[in-house]
């Protein structure tokens, strides 16, 4: 029970990251700010992404790697569309548009982030010993 809420606590930070990814991105977009500047903005963030989940990884989770597998489903199907619905519902319309754009065309960067995060975060850890 402890290792599925740990599980579940990991992938609603993975949500919340993710939102606040696309929001950061979303100010960046705006004109005259860093338009220029964007992909480099994109590939920075999810780059320190990776580093965070690995080090969460490492040190919440454990090397187990059915972990990878629990948290992007619970992830996909359930924390990242209700997050993603309220973070539209709280913004207006353009706003809005620019973060729907941002998640469609950033999502794979995302998850490839997360997955080489977690990967190597799971990798990396030590095996816990059972007394």
């Amino acid at each position: 029970m402890k290792y599925l809420l740990k599980t579940q606590i990991f992938a609603i930070l993975l949500t919340l990251s993710w939102i606040i990814y696309l929001v950061v991105l979303a100010f960046l977009d705006q004109p005259d700010r860093a338009l220029r500047y964007i992909n480099s903005f994109v590939f920075g963030l999810a780059i320190f992404l990776a580093i965070i989940y690995f080090v969460l990884t490492r040190y919440l989770l454990g090397r187990n790697w059915s972990t990878l597998l629990l948290v992007l489903i619970s992830y996909f199907l359930l924390y990242k569309p209700i997050f993603q619905e309220i973070l539209l519902r709280i913004t207006n319309e353009s706003y809005g548009g620019i973060i729907k754009f941002l998640s469609i065309s950033t999502g794979t960067v995302h998850l490839l982030a997360t997955i080489i995060g977690m990967g190597f975060g799971i990798l990396f850890s030590r095996p816990r010993l059972k007394n």
